[in-house]
């Protein structure tokens, strides 16, 4: 008896060769990725957790301090514009982080160089995950990310969660005056000196405060104490660190998920501080208008 055997025609590659070759790309990524963290670690070390935690503190606490203590304490009974003063205290909230940042640095990058520090922070181009190539193309991936990322927040399919979470307590439940949309009224009109301020948040905000200080400091280091855990507690440090929108927070974990995935996956910065940076576009748009008089709360 003669047993035939299906073959793929010549120039094509059957189902299981494709499965192969998918399995040696994974293969090979995992292996470049192994081979990139032990020249990370072996130049720069790894964190305990205890330092991951102190640092998660040194950026939450002023900020939560400032929404729930600072502001209803002292700035409310004194202030008959307490969501400005919340904008003003917010930003140097922001710039203290950056402090923070530059401090870190300073200690651990020897010698403090531009090379140093690009290899520090995964300041370079995204790296491919099938080749291994390193290319600014990459880059445009953040878009349609940015628009599913925009998608869940329409459709808010977490929103019954978050409305359990702020019903059950009650006292986290967001500030008027924490509501940057109350800036649009007739006291902002003809405040230019605001975009000043605005230029400080969205620096201080996506690129040299708590991008800087969350993805480019702590997710190259997170790895030694969490494994390969390091995304997810990354997601959930970021989403925590907001206690100045902890009532967001059933919402907001998912999109900080995926701002550490996206940069551990191609093991670049630029990939989660452009996608991250997307989100202050709104604020761009809406103070010029409300300081303008064209949009009013």
């Amino acid at each position: 008896m003669t047993t035939t055997h299906a073959t793929s025609p010549p120039g094509r590659v059957g189902p299981e060769g494709r499965a192969d070759r998918r399995a040696a790309a994974r293969s090979a990524h995992r292996a470049r990725q192994a081979a990139a963290d032990a020249a990370f670690t072996a130049e720069f070390g790894q964190y305990t957790l205890a330092q991951v935690l102190g640092l998660w503190a040194l950026a939450a606490l002023p900020m939560g301090a400032i929404l729930w203590v600072l502001m209803p304490a002292v700035v409310v009974p004194r202030s008959d514009f307490p969501a400005l003063a919340y904008l003003l205290l917010a930003t140097a909230g922001l710039v203290w982080q950056g402090l923070v940042a530059l401090v870190v640095l300073r200690r651990e990058v020897r010698p403090f160089t531009w090379a140093a520090l690009r290899r520090r922070l995964w300041l370079h181009r995204p790296t491919s995950p099938r080749s291994g190539r390193r290319t600014w193309w990459l880059l445009a991936l953040t878009l349609p990310v940015a628009l599913l990322v925009l998608a869940y927040d329409d459709l808010e399919p977490l929103r019954p969660l978050q409305d359990a979470f702020v019903t059950a307590l009650p006292g986290l439940a967001q500030p008027g005056y924490a509501d940057l949309s109350a800036l649009a009224e007739p006291r902002t009109v003809g405040q230019w000196w605001l975009l000043a301020v605005l230029a400080v948040l969205l620096v201080s905000n996506y690129l040299l405060g708590e991008e800087l200080l969350f993805r480019g400091i702590l997710l190259p280091k997170m790895r030694g104490a969490l494994g390969r855990w390091d995304v997810v507690a990354n997601g959930v440090l970021f989403a925590t660190y907001h206690l100045h929108i902890i009532w967001a927070l059933p919402v907001t974990i998912v999109r900080d998920w995926v701002y550490a995935g996206l940069m551990r996956r191609y093991r670049s910065s630029w990939m989660s501080t452009l996608l991250h940076a997307y989100d202050g576009l709104f604020l761009v748009v809406l103070f010029p208008l409300a300081i303008a008089g064209v949009v009013q709360g």
